[in-house]
Order: C-alpha cells, then structure tokens, then sequence
C-alpha cells in the first residue's frame, strides 16, 4: 500500500496521475523489495471529509491483472485505468492511493499461452532503477508519469526536529 493525504487539495487529473503514479511505483518498489508480485490493484481517491462546506465524493476501483506482475510500468498502466474509472471533475481531492491486496511469491508466478510473467529485461530494468533510487534517493528514476507529483507533497512547516532518529539533528556544543 502507498498512500497520503495531500499537502493542498488536488483538483486537477494531470496532478492526480502524477500523484497515483508515484505511488504505484512506491507501492512496487516494495514488493520487489519483498520478492512479490501481485495480481491485482485497487486505486482510490477522496475528498476531505472534513470539509462539509466542500463538494464530497470518494471511490475506490479494483483492477485484475492478466498476469502477475512487479514492473512498475505495468502497474502504473493499471492504476491509470482505475484512476479513469474513478476521476470525477470538480472535486478537491485530499488523498489518493494505491493498494496491492493480492500479493503472491515472483518465483511462483503463473504465465498462459499468451501472457508471460516479468521477463528477465524488465526484472532487471527495475532492479537497476530501485538501486539507483536506494543510492541517490527515492525519485532519482522514476516512470514518466510520476514525475514532480507536486500536489502529493507532505506539509512540513511544523516539523519537530528529529534528534532521536538523525545524527544530523543532534544539537552541536
């Protein structure tokens, strides 16, 4: 799963695409991580429900692969066509994700006649894009699609500083 709650409210479907891509590729990057793959994906996308004053909508829509997969090209294709499905014009969207919520072994995916599984190019396509993301930090590659997903940025102005977690943080005497 890979999701969050938007820095400002996103109403436009070009941000929303960057932003559920991004996600998408967050999302596999971690199974791959894990030696997964999955069969299947739901994408959603919500108004914020604290806002009355707003116009309210969310939905969520499930997409069945034909072959299991963790290239995140496919996928990203994928949550495209379930954001196509959901995408409502004239709503200010306050979070969108996507999940993963049938996960299975790589090793033991199934091909057909037809479909095949990752191939070896494509396997190792996305391990060399999620090193160079692991050395020169998350980002530093990514699909087409999920470039600059500005509207998906966190709010950090109130930040507290991070003493317990980062060497960097620690205050010098």
């Amino acid at each position: 799963m890979a999701t969050r709650s938007f820095g400002r409210p996103v109403g436009l479907r070009r941000e929303m695409e960057e932003v559920v891509a991004s996600h998408t590729a967050r999302a596999a990057e971690k199974i791959r991580r894990q030696g997964l793959a999955t069969a299947s994906l739901i994408v959603f996308a919500h108004t914020n429900r604290h806002r009355p004053d707003q116009a309210q909508y969310g939905a969520k829509r499930l997409v069945q692969l034909t072959v299991a997969t963790a290239d995140t090209g496919r996928l990203t294709k994928a949550a495209m066509f379930g954001l196509d499905c959901i995408w409502r014009d004239g709503f200010l969207y306050k979070k969108a994700g996507v999940i993963f919520p049938t996960l299975i072994k790589a090793g033991a995916v199934q091909g057909s006649l037809f479909l095949h599984p990752d191939d070896p190019r494509s396997k190792s396509l996305m391990a060399s894009i999620d090193v160079l993301n692991r050395c020169y930090g998350r980002g530093t590659v990514a699909c087409g699609t999920a470039t600059g997903a500005k509207g998906g940025t966190l709010r950090a102005e109130h930040l507290s500083a991070r003493y317990t977690t980062r060497w960097g943080g620690l205050l010098a005497v």
